[in-house]
Formats: C-alpha cells, structure tokens, sequence
C-alpha cells in the first residue's frame, strides 16, 4: 500500500577576497613594529542558501509477510522569504523497483512566522499511468525548545482535470537528551472515482504512525516504530476488488538524516 507523504557545508576559501588577510602593525614601546595577522571578517550572506535538507524517513517495514522500504526527503532553499520547496517520496518491495514515486518542486513564500505559502508542481512518476498535478497549500512550523510540530495542507489539480487534497502532521517530542517520539498522521481525499489509478470518490487513505529515534550524531539517527495504513471507503472497494487488502500494520525500522541551519 503506497505513501502519499509524504546537511550541509558552506566553505570559505583563504584565497576568495572575503578570507583574504591582511597585515596589521602592533609597535611596542622603544622597539620596531611586529607584524601580526588578523583575519578579515567576512560579510553575512544575503544570498540564497540552504535552509534545510531533511530525509526524514529511510526505512524497512515488514507487511505481512512481504518486505517493503520506503522514503520521504524534503529541502528549503533560498533566501528569507522566498524559496523553493523540494520533496521526494516513494516505496516498493525490498527485491523490486519503486511502486509508488511522487516527486514535487514548489514556490515557496513565509506569510508570517513559522507559515509557508506554497504553488508548484508535482509528479507522479509512479503508479502508472502518470499524472502531473498543479499544488497549492501551507505548512505550519513551531519550535519550543526541543520540540517542533510541522502541519501541512494541499490540494491538487491533475492534468486529467481531477481534483484531490492532503492534509498531515509530524511532532517530534524529546524524551531524553538525545531520545525523540515523532507521532504522525496524513489524511487523503478525492473529488471524485479515478479507477485507473484505484481512487474512489471522498477520504481515500490514512495513515497514523510513531517512531522512537536515537541520535547517535547530530542530524543522524536511527528508529523503530510501528506504522498503520488504510485505504478507505471506496478506495477501499477498489483495492478489495484487485485483491487486496485495504489495511496494513507494520513495525518500521530506519534511518533519519538531517542537515542545514541551526
């Protein structure tokens, strides 16, 4: 059963004039001057830059019986108030190729604090037959302390003309000093039947999942967790109708890397 859901250095060269150095003049009293180096401050970027690159799940997940892996990676880049939001995700069985990748790139624009505005694209280069969709929607972020919450909501306009939406939710909790909780849920909807892609009108999918991560490294750690998926209503009746069965619980194990501003 598919996901919808859905680190780095910046070097400064001795030799690029804002690494440059100069000499400076220290006289001591009643004697020659020494010379001593200093190095000259280098201006603040105002450039665009990395906010953050997350691969927030790269995991393995047993299914009753089956083997399967999955991923979801996302990326901010740009400047302070405009960017571009990248995300990538996708899953299969561990001896096959991807069944499901999805893939979006978004125009993204800060209305306020912690609240993203989002416009762009997304492409479903799997299951067949694929779709390209235009997206619009928002993410909601708030940190205290070593806690965060990511919500996000967006709809969907496929170039067949069919309408659906998504709606999901990330928190992380510290427990312990390097011990995180990260419960999450994703909900789906759709305007209408699309048969070929075994989509039935009104809530099609959820999923509720927690992980208990382990940062062995700062932005590095691996998790175990427990996943629960379900098609429903008649998304539901389309998955029964192949063979299927519309539910799925799982224990996911993982790994979840993490890089950008601090």
């Amino acid at each position: 059963m598919r996901r919808a859901f859905s680190p780095f250095l910046l070097l400064g060269s001795l030799a690029s004039p804002a690494g440059a150095q100069r000499l400076d003049y220290a006289p001591l009293a009643d004697e020659e001057p020494v010379l001593t180096w200093q190095k000259a401050e280098a201006p603040a970027s105002t450039g665009p830059r990395l906010h953050y690159a997350l691969l927030d799940r790269l995991e393995w997940a047993p299914q009753r019986g089956t083997d399967g892996y999955s991923w979801d990676f996302s990326a901010l880049l740009g400047g302070d108030r405009n960017g571009v939001w990248l995300s990538s995700v996708g899953e299969g069985g561990l001896w096959s190729r991807p069944d499901y990748i999805e893939t979006q790139a978004l125009y993204s624009r800060t209305a306020a604090e912690g609240v993203y505005l989002n416009a762009g694209l997304r492409w479903d280069a799997k299951p067949a037959p694929q779709r390209f969709y235009f997206t619009a929607g928002g993410q909601y972020e708030r940190t205290w302390g070593e806690n965060d919450l990511w919500l996000g909501g967006f709809g969907y306009l496929s170039h067949e003309g069919e309408l659906s939406a998504r709606f999901g939710g990330i928190y992380n909790h510290r427990l312990l000093p390097r011990l995180y909780a990260q419960p999450s849920f994703e909900l789906n909807a759709s305007a209408e039947d699309v048969p070929e892609l075994g989509l039935g009108r009104g809530l099609s999918y959820a999923e509720l999942g927690l992980r208990l991560r382990y940062e062995v490294a700062h932005g590095f750690a691996p998790y175990v967790g427990v996943s629960w998926e379900r098609a429903l209503g008649r998304t539901a009746d389309y998955a029964r109708a192949a063979g299927e069965n519309p539910e799925a619980k799982s224990v996911v194990v993982g790994l979840r890397f993490y890089g950008g501003e601090d």
